[in-house]
């Protein structure tokens, strides 16, 4: 996530500098345009904030804090640093909103900043002591103020508007700005870390404020008390507002530094980790897309380990979804023998474990089943009669009418058929459609009597399929149907041997078999 960090700083370099020519020069308030003194000092800080965003309009905030500080012997004056603040804070938010993008905008803007500017004069002239040369400005009236700040605003927002309605978008790129496509927390106040900032700020000053008390009371060889310290309240409250004015923008760049070198990449790869884990192994890429983090330090080295981790995983995944592959064909090759290997026993039935899985299969996909649900279907439909292994083939074969004890034995083969598959951990319910898909939906089948939704969905399925393949094919008792004749009988079979919606489905299926090709 790297960021045009190096244009940004110059701006901001720049412009501190030329406040501080400008501040420090004969110029700084002997300029007359009409009789009325100004310097652009305050335009520079503004264009810093407006073209490089907030973050750049802070960098020049701090570079004049210290500068103040330092031509003040220690003493910055409240009066300019305060001014130079809601200059950055207001301009950065006006750029932002996108207030220099039209004349008739900018000219609003201007009007706008320049009454605040006044505003903040007056209060600074009125309320707070001159330093220096200010003392001219003392008693001055607010119209005369507003005429005085016109000049400065009109000179940055023109600047402002140029760059905005005519600099070349390579020149705005190289710059991380509050204009147009770019990210929000460059050019606004992102809440969490000016709160931050904020409580960092407010333990600065209280840790200042009691350092410089604890040093004035030795110097004057008095005890250090709340009450000394409260005796002190003009001193520590101009202490203190001036160490917020520093401590704020210096805690918000490093917190913003921070979270964007640190925090924003950390979180960034957490978030893309658990997208990755949350996909199908089928669905992963093979590595991590690009989040363009070029740090050239601990962070990035963490993000190409996890490339690579990813990489090396993905191979890993790709093998075994191989292996799975290649084992899932196997057992459903194994399962199809096997139902070939149960209809072999019955000489009339050749196919029928494989029809009655595919009609099933097509009754779940109508009923709205996953894919995943309807191969689990069609599995249990292709070793359904598998307990038939357990039958003498005499009785299978018979021809003629079935004997009571006869009768019994083939009634025994769903027992045998979850016998044999209810060991199967790979697929819990597949004895399901083995032993319950001769139930009936109003109790009276076998072998357990169950009724209505007592009888598992899947073995619901496989009955109707299973009576359907029946009397489409070939049998010892019976001949195929004709296709109106198999309709009726499940009709009429509805809600009493099938359950009534999926005997709907199938009755559907045969409507749309208009060439009757659905038999053995």
């Amino acid at each position: 996530m790297k960021k045009p960090i190096l244009p940004t700083v110059m701006l901001a370099v720049v412009c501190a500098a030329l406040v501080i020519i400008g501040r420090e020069s004969n110029l700084s308030s002997v300029i007359t345009v009409g009789g009325i003194p100004f310097a652009f000092t305050d335009a520079f800080v503004m264009i810093a904030a407006g073209v490089g965003g907030l973050g750049c309009g802070l960098a020049s905030f701090v570079i004049l804090f210290v500068s103040e500080f330092l031509r003040r012997s220690g003493d910055a004056s409240l009066y300019s640093i305060s001014i130079y603040l809601m200059l950055v804070l207001w301009t950065a938010w006006l750029a932002y909103k996108g207030w220099f993008r039209t004349v008739w905008r900018a000219l609003v803007s201007w009007v706008a900043t320049t009454a605040l500017l006044a505003f903040m004069w007056l209060v600074a002239f009125t309320v707070l002591p001159m330093p220096g040369s200010g003392v001219i400005y003392q008693g001055v009236s607010y119209p005369r103020l507003l005429l005085m700040a016109a000049p400065e605003t009109l000179l940055a927002v023109a600047v402002l508007l140029f760059m905005e309605r005519f600099a070349p978008k390579e020149l705005k790129h190289a710059f991380v700005t509050g204009m147009e496509c770019f990210d929000r927390r460059y050019s606004v106040l992102p809440r969490r870390v000016t709160v931050l900032s904020l409580l960092e700020a407010l333990v600065l000053s209280a840790v200042a404020i009691i350092v410089t008390n604890l040093f004035a009371a030795s110097r004057e060889g008095v005890t250090f008390c709340f009450r000394y310290i409260s005796s002190r309240w003009a001193e520590n409250l101009q202490l203190g507002l001036t160490m917020m004015c520093a401590a704020v923008p210096t805690a918000y760049l490093l917190n913003l530094f921070i979270m964007n070198n640190i925090v924003r990449p950390v979180n960034a790869m957490s978030r893309l980790m658990d997208d990755y884990f949350s996909v199908d192994e089928r669905e992963r890429a093979r590595q991590l897309p690009d989040l363009d983090i070029h740090s050239g330090d601990e962070v990035e080295r963490l993000y190409h380990s996890l490339q690579k981790m990813v990489a090396d995983m993905s191979d890993h995944i790709d093998r075994i979804l191989e292996n799975e592959r290649r084992t899932a064909h196997l057992t459903k090759d194994f399962m199809l023998a096997l139902a070939k290997a149960v209809d072999a026993k019955d000489h009339y039935t050749s196919g029928h474990s494989q029809r009655v899985a595919e009609y099933a299969r097509e009754i779940a996909r109508r009923m709205g089943k996953s894919a995943a649900e309807q191969e689990e279907i069609y599995t249990l439909g292709l070793l359904h009669d598998i307990g038939k292994i357990g039958v003498p083939e005499a009785i299978i074969n018979k021809n003629g009418r079935l004997t009571d004890e006869e009768f019994g034995k083939i009634k025994e083969h769903p027992v045998m058929g979850h016998e044999i598959l209810k060991n199967v951990e790979e697929i819990p319910t597949l004895a399901t459609g083995a032993r319950w898909h001769h139930e009936r939906y109003d109790g009276r089948g076998y072998p357990d009597g169950l009724a209505g939704k007592d009888i598992p969905e899947a073995a619901r399925i496989i009955g109707v399929a299973d009576a359907y393949d029946a009397m489409t094919s070939n049998r010892a008792y019976s001949n195929i149907r004709p296709q109106a004749q198999v309709r009726a009988e499940i009709e009429r079979c509805k809600g009493s041997q099938f359950d009534p919606e999926i005997a709907d489905i199938m009755l559907q299926m045969i409507d749309d078999d208009k060439a009757y090709t659905m038999h053995e």
